[in-house]
């Protein structure tokens, strides 16, 4: 009986440590550069056996969230090098990773954009749909009367990248089809970029697209420096405008 205690508090400790080995945390990132893909920038990696996962940038600290031990952070893209601090932990256990997301060129000052916008918008007879003249560092969503949303990208007082989707229900109706159409072209124009070039091309390529179900991308359609990208889904198609 002694010896059957001794051979059982031999092996408890011995389990448990086979289990704490079996249970390592770990934390890792596909690179350690990560360059501008749309608006931001997405890290990617791992994450195994942590209690709290979080990512910190520019002195802000935020959860994480994980999928099957993977994770994928935005980080919206700047004028400047940005470094991102990933940090897990599990009791007493930390470990850290620290990778960096490249600047990226920026379309123009935002103050000017904004005015500019606003101006054309007064022109047209369109005053409830001003851009706000101010804005933080950081993402915002600029919602027009017409149920459309855009959304800005602004760094260091710079406009870092413009976004939208539409639906193609919309696109099927008069009215959507112009309402798309004047959007693209005052954005495209007041960017620098040939408005009439980049709705034909868009023209052109969404033709194509339609007749090929298969593809979720439209080939970049660049106009003076800046590009539009065209991510498409079952219902609705997204417009990346940058510089980079």
């Amino acid at each position: 009986m002694k010896k059957l205690k001794y051979m059982l508090l031999m092996f408890i400790p011995l389990f448990f440590l086979l289990l704490t080995g079996c249970s390592k945390m770990s934390l890792s990132t596909t690179a350690k550069e990560y360059r501008a893909d749309g608006l931001v920038a997405v890290v990617k990696g791992q994450a195994k056996d942590y209690d709290k996962l979080t990512y910190t940038v520019a002195g802000k600290t935020e959860k994480v969230d994980v999928n099957d031990n993977h994770f994928a952070i935005s980080v919206p893209v700047s004028t400047k090098d940005q470094n991102v601090r990933i940090k897990a932990t599990n009791g007493d256990k930390v470990e850290t990773k620290l990778v960096k997301v490249k600047k990226a060129k920026a379309l123009q000052d935002y103050l000017t954009f904004a005015q500019t916008y606003n101006y054309t918008l007064l022109s047209l007879g369109q005053p409830t749909d001003q851009l706000q003249l101010i804005s933080k560092d950081g993402m915002f969503t600029h919602k027009k009367t017409d149920g459309t949303k855009w959304y800005y990208n602004v760094q260091n007082n710079q406009l870092m990248g413009i976004a939208t989707k539409f639906s193609y229900k919309d696109l099927k109706s008069k009215t959507g089809q112009k309402n798309f159409a004047t959007d693209l072209m005052i954005t495209s124009k007041l960017l620098g970029a040939d408005g009439k070039k980049v709705l034909k091309d868009f023209g052109k390529q969404t033709k194509n697209a339609s007749k090929n179900s298969t593809k979720t991308s439209m080939s970049q359609i660049t106009s003076n420096g800046v590009n539009f990208n065209i991510n498409l889904s079952t219902k609705e198609f997204y417009l990346y405008i940058t510089k980079y």
